[in-house]
């Protein structure tokens, strides 16, 4: 009596557990706001819907040639399908594809996305991190009447008006990211004059009238206006040509002093000190004076490769540069600096920090991609395929139910009792591991349907059998499950390990058919042996000297 007490305390802490874990509910979240992080209230549901049944975004990915020559685009593009897929399985997208489609193609299908442009700026991003000095040779002063002569060469460039640069007392700082950044002490640069300064760029002013000295050494200020024709300029073969020797030219933050927004301008040697390759974890968080940032580290050798290389560097400038733009204004190196280091993201939201830290973790691309064909999916067709999911699921169940009552009558009603709870127990396995319900996982729900009661038919064949043999009820029940144990579990394993295959090696939609196949499989092991065993149990702890049953 002990044991049946046990049994069906299992069962009820069992099914008390499905319904907690199938029952939607309100839950506190960390969520970004304009004054910081706050708490607020998510409704979750547990059972999420794949692409197919609320539609979502689907993305078309192809190698950017324009911005650089790729030899081998199949390789290319098999490297980088593993950096894509680690950054979709770190945005959150539940049951998401990413998949090569034939040898310059990646497919991208992303179920239920709520910001689309956010999800492709993820997919796009190169990440490419790099840490680079400033420089401090004054190499583009020295370099501007050559940019300038070219610029009259070409002639006919139109007229650029320059607003006065920000003094040094006005100019946007940024706080440091690693050291206390004096940078009164090492600027050394000289302020703008006020007012406006015009120039005809084939005339005396040149390129030199576009832009302004900054605050620290090798940083320089371009008003935004004057944004696209310096960068048209600097795209010129004849100046990149006469780029200094070691140095290259980077955008940075578009910034604002009164009225007149800005976009820095950086100079920094070419050579990095070191690279994002080193890069082992990064994390964003919200630091109570520098806003949003990025913490990182890097592994044991990166460690001691910015060890080495801030300890050579003490005293300059360090542009922390990203996909080849400097992230905010570079600190000053005032000690040799470790493993680890934080990026600021001054102004922008903890989201953008969320989104910087998973694509770092993820690696850079090792090529460019671009998107080829974006398309939003709507949700129409995934309504009437979950109506039609549904209404097959129904009929399935009534179809067996008959069956079992009609040929194995009472024997055949607890099978179905235990039916009940297998679906029960089924979903809340799916919802546990956050599964997500698609069109062919609908179609494994069902078919195991059928897998559940096949273990009742063998396990009630055997028990007619024991009973053809003279036996008593309770002792034709006992041998009837004991003999057929051994033909369940070795259906059920067969079964498993070919769900098990198609999980390994299959994509999306047949990913979800296995996790339910292989949820469907346990649960019905364990409603078929246990629970209709244990109803069984019930039936005779009531029924004193029983001598006939129905099956």
């Amino acid at each position: 009596m002990s044991n049946l007490k046990y049994r069906l305390g299992l069962i009820a802490a069992l099914l008390l557990a499905s319904v907690w874990a199938l029952f939607p509910r309100t839950v506190v979240e960390r969520v970004n706001r304009a004054g910081g992080i706050a708490l607020d209230t998510v409704r979750r549901v547990p059972l999420k819907r794949g692409l197919d049944l609320q539609g979502g975004m689907h993305l078309s990915l192809e190698v950017d040639e324009s911005k650089q020559a790729v030899a081998d685009k199949s390789d290319a593009l098999d490297r980088a399908l593993k950096v894509v897929r680690s950054r979709i399985d770190q945005f959150g997208v539940a049951e998401p594809v990413v998949q090569k489609v034939g040898t310059d193609r990646i497919i991208v299908e992303l179920p239920g996305i709520d910001d689309p442009e956010r999800a492709r700026a993820v997919v796009e991003a190169q990440a490419f991190l790099q840490f680079q000095i400033t420089d401090e040779s004054q190499a583009l002063e020295k370099a501007l009447p050559r940019f300038d002569q070219i610029a009259r060469s070409r002639g006919g460039v139109a007229a650029a008006t320059t607003e006065a640069a920000p003094t040094d007392a006005a100019a946007p700082k940024v706080p440091d990211l690693f050291t206390k950044t004096d940078t009164a002490a090492k600027s050394d640069t000289t302020k703008a004059d006020s007012g406006s300064v015009a120039g005809q760029l084939g005339g005396a002013g040149g390129v030199s009238k576009l832009i302004a000295p900054g605050s620290i050494p090798g940083e320089y200020l371009v008003a935004n206006k004057d944004v696209p024709e310096l960068e048209r300029i600097l795209q010129l073969p004849e100046i990149q040509a006469a780029m200094p020797p070691g140095r290259e030219l980077l955008w940075g933050d578009t910034v604002s002093s009164g009225a007149a927004p800005f976009r820095t301008l950086y100079m920094v040697e070419s050579r990095p000190i070191i690279t994002g390759e080193y890069l082992e974890d990064a994390k964003p968080n919200q630091d109570p004076i520098q806003g949003t940032i990025v913490e990182f580290r890097f592994n044991n050798e990166g460690g001691r490769r910015f060890r080495s290389e801030t300890g050579k560097n003490v005293q300059n400038y360090m542009a922390i540069v990203l996909d080849d733009k400097v992230m905010g204004q570079p600190p000053v190196i005032i000690q040799a600096i470790g493993a680890r280091g934080q990026i600021t993201m001054t102004g922008r939201p903890l989201q953008a920090a969320q989104d910087l830290a998973l694509t770092l973790r993820a690696g850079s691309l090792p090529v460019p991609l671009k998107v080829a064909e974006v398309r939003q999916i709507g949700a129409s067709l995934g309504q009437d395929s979950i109506t039609k999911g549904a209404l097959a699921m129904v009929i399935a169940v009534a179809l067996v139910i008959a069956i079992m009552i009609g040929y194995y009558r009472f024997s055949g009603t607890l099978a179905v009792g235990a039916l009940i709870l297998f679906v029960i127990f089924t979903l809340a396995v799916l919802s546990s591991f956050n599964a997500v319900l698609t069109l062919p996982g609908l179609a494994g729900l069902v078919l195991s349907v059928g897998i559940a009661v096949d273990a009742n038919v063998l396990i009630f064949e055997r028990i007619r059998e024991e009973l053809d043999r003279g036996k008593t009820v309770r002792t034709a029940i006992d041998e009837g499950f004991k003999h057929a144990w051994s033909a369940i579990v070795d259906t059920s394993v067969a079964t498993i390990l070919t769900a098990a295959v198609l999980y390994q090696y299959g994509s999306g939609p047949v990913r979800g058919f296995a996790v339910t196949l292989i949820a469907g499989i346990a649960a019905s092991l364990f409603c078929a042996v246990f629970v209709v065993k244990t109803f069984y149990l019930v039936w005779l702890s009531r029924t004193s000297n029983a001598q006939t049953l129905s099956i």
